[in-house]
């Protein structure tokens, strides 16, 4: 995360830099990054940048931070319009996703993001990976939810089911971005597999 000096910078300079860094992040595979380029394009030292974050990795966590705060924000207002149902919660941030991928800097970003993090084997980062969440935090979706939906009669049952949920988004959007799957042909994706997870969860409407 970024140290207070990063955080005491003017906005303009903190936002040249994040969107140096975006750039580079999105132009590159995580193994390529280059902090000198980043550096260079932000007009600051080196040394600075070692003031700012402890390494190209923080700086990736933050960007990713920056992301969820974004997609913490568009689900609580998507839930409000879908009054607490989960599955329309989860097929609206998946639709916010692909219209965050109109942009694409971000397309770039997200799917190196994605692939990396998907398919890496560095311990330390399997053991880090919640850290990299962006789709969303149980607890808090937990709370929002309406919860007669669920057959489920425990809380730790569905918040089990939430994470699932969310789970089967992250997949989808992975097969999305390895296959190269258009955003109505992800949607039918994630919406079968969201169907028969529903089975599972969903309380009968009455006749």
């Amino acid at each position: 995360m970024p140290s207070n000096t990063f955080l005491n910078l003017s906005k303009e300079k903190q936002e040249k830099i994040i969107q140096c860094a975006l750039t580079e992040f999105s132009d590159n595979p995580f193994s390529e990054v280059s902090i000198n380029k980043i550096v260079k394009n932000s007009e600051i030292s080196r040394g600075s940048f070692y003031t700012y974050f402890a390494d190209k990795y923080d700086l990736l966590v933050y960007l990713l931070d920056l992301f969820k705060d974004k997609m913490r924000n568009k689900m609580f207002e998507l839930n409000q319009g879908f009054q607490g149902d989960l599955k329309s919660l989860i097929v609206g941030t998946h639709q916010h996703i692909f219209e965050l991928y109109q942009n694409q800097t971000n397309k770039k970003f997200l799917f190196n993001v994605i692939i990396y993090f998907h398919t890496h084997s560095d311990e330390e980062l399997k053991s880090q990976r919640e850290q990299l969440s962006f789709l969303g935090d149980c607890n808090e979706i937990y709370n929002v939810l309406d919860l007669k939906q669920f057959k489920l009669t425990s809380e730790k049952a569905i918040k089990q089911t939430i994470d699932i949920a969310f789970s089967i988004l992250k997949n989808v959007l992975f097969i999305s971005a390895t296959k190269k799957l258009d955003y109505h042909e992800s949607k039918t994706l994630l919406e079968d597999y969201l169907n028969i997870l529903e089975q599972g969860y969903r309380e009968a409407q009455n006749a």
